[in-house]
């Protein structure tokens, strides 16, 4: 062990300081560079995540960290934004990124996809795969592997020349990305290999998946490596499919990324570093994610929706508590990863120095005095009787417009069917609320006193899911209907708002100040010198920001991001021009530019469902005179009705809980009132007046979810820390009362913990009484 650990490090040390090689291949249980035995220590970056001019000084400090390969995804909607039209210039220039590792001595791992996940933006996919609602993606439908090829191929004319039997720094490449999470389609695995192949790529392929899901993202043809695996689980892992190894954990995590509205993420370092030594001891190569996160310029980010939430969009900042920081900043990580990987080198040899920080500088407070409407912004716009989604009228990220005339007054609900993802309703120009799919919302009571009135709503795309089955899902607008006051809304003039590459300088700006809607401002700071700023958004509420027709990005003040990062090479000495989207309109009109990042500031979140007060110090008295309806549900999807035999007047309803199909948790998504016709009584006055369990963490399972007319919201029992044992009760005020002929409810999900078994239903024309 000790002569083969000697040999690896002898050649990670010759690939760190430049030497260079002409073969890179997999054999005898060993990566093997001109038939030397090679130790891969790898770090992840991002191209479009870092400005082009500061690729090359990212990749110094990777080297300086000791680091001998950078591992990159290749983003197909970077790329290929419309079906056939390609671009792979300025920050898009791949090729150049591939060139530039070349140059300071690293050699590249590439993984192309054409799926990467990497909390982008719908996974990398092209927005335009999802216009065709027959197509599947990420699976062998024709279609799907036929858009699949054209990006493969063209990806091969750019990359494949620079491969390291061509001359170039590309040893590897990745087959697909953790597909073994998705599904388990051999067939779809295969034609991906061979379409990189065929388009040029002559060095070894990989796959990589966590350990439990490499039997499903193993293929025939390509090393298979783990993610996330430590200590002896990565030998153990590999063995199954490679004996022997090569071991190669293909993404180690020494951090995690943000979500808006979650303290920022932080792993202290030194578990780690001790995991690091164990892989450098034992001749397993490895690739940091991250090393160097970045940041996703012009609204590239992704979202997940495996959480307790239900919809958890990254923010612009892709710090990620990386070694490397957003604007290459050396965190502490990074000196304990140097200061590891130094100590495995032979003796008499170095690392090259770190390099010294890039300058920062800021700007005093300015008043942003000029603004612009949104219709500013207005381009194309389009008629339709129904709405329409971004992808209908060809969008890919940003915003878009509906505007629709109300003919008589009205007071009621506004619902919006389904909201992806966040919404602004304005009434005659001014807001009058707004709607937040984080908080699974999509009604707003509103009141039109006097028609006709104009109704607009501007819904953001906040990030397109980017894990988990729910990418075929990713739509975004307004993806069914609009209904008021149980009418739907027609008669629509839509308009797409891209706006990342919004051209501010055509926008009409005017002295003055909009109030009360989304606008525009400008305004111009005087830099002194040129460094790294950090544009100071906090007092806004949500929108973007443009220096020099550059995008920063969106900002949100429910942070936990409150700056956004500005590079140098944006900037110029003397006069630069700001222009901020309020998108959520607070008022605010100042900004400054500061010289360090704010990127763990949580802000006030105003569409967030707020603990309602609960008085826990008095029990309900729930009498069995005022049951009215004793019942057990199937563990089954869909509403289950539950007829009485004669009707039942009351205004408060008690629901108590005695058993479920886990003998643990109670779950309920959905209970609904009818009346005698069979009609459902209305939810809107309902108020929840008692509990005794819910689960408030995430806010995901209030009791008031047990009425909101949203099937994916619930109820659920408290599951984090302890636990009630049954029964478990709830006590609604519905606000009036109301004559009840059945009752139905709705489980949650038949597979997950809490569906209901058992249960009884009390009513009272007035009040429970408390003891």
């Amino acid at each position: 062990m000790r002569k083969y650990l000697l040999l690896c490090v002898t050649a990670m040390l010759l690939v760190t300081q430049g030497a260079w090689g002409k073969r890179f291949e997999v054999s005898d249980g060993k990566f093997l560079l001109d038939g030397k035995s090679v130790q891969l220590i790898c770090g992840e970056m991002h191209y479009p995540r870092i400005p082009k001019e500061y690729w090359a000084d990212r990749m110094r400090r990777a080297k300086a960290m000791g680091l001998n390969t950078v591992s990159a995804y290749v983003f197909w909607n970077y790329h290929e934004r419309q079906p056939g039209e390609f671009d792979f210039s300025g920050q898009a220039d791949l090729a150049e990124f591939v060139r530039t590792a070349q140059r300071e001595g690293l050699f590249v791992l590439l993984r192309p996809g054409p799926y990467v996940c990497a909390e982008w933006d719908f996974g990398g996919y092209p927005y335009w795969l999802l216009k065709d609602k027959d197509m599947e993606v990420r699976s062998k439908d024709p279609k799907f592997l036929a858009a699949c090829k054209r990006y493969i191929d063209r990806l091969g004319k750019e990359l494949a020349p620079l491969t390291i039997e061509n001359g170039g720094p590309i040893i590897m490449v990745q087959v697909e990305n953790e597909y073994g999470s998705y599904s388990d389609d051999k067939e779809y695995l295969a034609a991906i290999r061979d379409m990189l192949k065929e388009a040029g790529f002559n060095v070894p392929l990989i796959t990589c998946d966590g350990a439990g899901q490499m039997p499903n993202g193993y293929v025939d043809g390509a090393l298979p490596t783990v993610n996330g695996a430590v200590g002896e689980d990565i030998i153990r892992s590999i063995d199954r499919f490679h004996k022997g190894g090569p071991y190669f954990v293909a993404e180690f995590y020494p951090a995690w990324f943000d979500v808006w509205g979650d303290p920022h993420s932080y792993r202290d370092y030194h578990g780690p570093v001790k995991q690091l030594e164990w892989m450098l001891e034992h001749g397993v190569s490895i690739s940091l994610y991250m090393f160097h996160g970045g940041t996703n310029f012009e609204y590239t980010n992704g979202a997940n929706t495996n959480t307790p939430r239900g919809y958890d969009p990254q923010p612009t900042s892709y710090d990620y508590d990386a070694p490397l920081g957003e604007w290459g900043n050396a965190y502490p990580k990074y000196v304990a990863f140097r200061e590891m990987i130094r100590r495995h080198l032979p003796e008499s040899t170095t690392l090259p120095d770190v390099p010294a920080n890039n300058p920062v500088a800021g700007f005093a407070e300015i008043s942003l005095e000029e603004c612009a409407p949104l219709s500013a912004a207005f381009g194309r716009r389009v008629e339709s009787d129904t709405v329409l989604t971004m992808e209908d009228l060809d969008q890919d990220f940003g915003y878009i417009h509906y505007e629709t005339t109300i003919d008589s007054p009205v007071k009621g609900m506004l619902e919006i069917n389904d909201l992806r993802d966040y919404a602004v309703v304005l009434v005659d120009g001014k807001q009058v609320g707004s709607l937040d799919r984080r908080h699974r919302q999509n009604r707003l009571p509103i009141e039109i006193a006097k028609a006709p009135a104009r109704l607009e709503i501007l819904v953001e795309n906040v990030g397109r899911v980017n894990y988990g089955p729910d990418i075929l899902n990713n739509r975004k607008g307004i993806t069914r209907n609009v209904v008021l006051d149980g009418k739907e809304l027609r008669g629509w003039t839509i308009t797409p708002l891209p706006l990342y590459k919004a051209e501010t300088g055509k926008f009409k700006f005017r002295p003055g100040d909009l109030t009360g809607q989304p606008a525009f401002f400008r305004g111009t700071f005087v830099m002194d010198s040129v460094g790294d700023c950090f544009v100071d958004t906090r007092g806004w509420g949500k929108g973007a920001v443009w220096v020099n027709g550059r995008s920063l990005g969106k900002y949100w003040n429910i942070g936990p991001q409150q700056t956004m990062y500005l590079p140098a090479p944006w900037l110029k000495k003397g006069k630069n021009e700001i222009v901020v989207f309020a998108m959520e309109n607070t008022g605010k009109r100042t900004v400054r530019g500061l010289t360090q990042p704010i990127l763990d500031s949580l802000g006030d979140d105003p569409n967030a469902v707020r603990r309602p007060k609960r008085d826990m110090s008095k029990t309900p008295i729930m009498e069995s005179g005022d049951i009215f309806l004793r019942g057990t549900m199937a563990q089954q999807d869909g509403w289950q009705t539950f007829g009485l035999d004669n009707t039942v007047t009351l205004r408060h309803l008690g629901l108590e809980v005695l058993s479920s199909y886990d003998d643990a948790h109670s779950c309920l998504s959905e209970l609904e009132l009818l009346d005698a016709d069979g009609k459902p009584l209305k939810k809107d006055a309902g108020t929840v007046v008692y509990v005794d369990t819910e689960e408030t963490k995430g806010n995901e399972g209030y009791a008031e979810h047990l009425f909101d007319g949203d099937p994916k919201t619930y109820w659920h029992s408290q599951w984090q820390g302890k636990r009630k044992a049954f029964p478990h009760r709830v006590i609604i005020d519905l606000g009036e009362i109301s004559t009840v002929g059945s009752v139905r409810l709705r489980q949650r999900d038949p597979k997950m913990a809490g569906n209901v078994k058992d249960f009884v239903l009390y009513g009272r024309p007035q009040f429970f009484l408390f003891e």
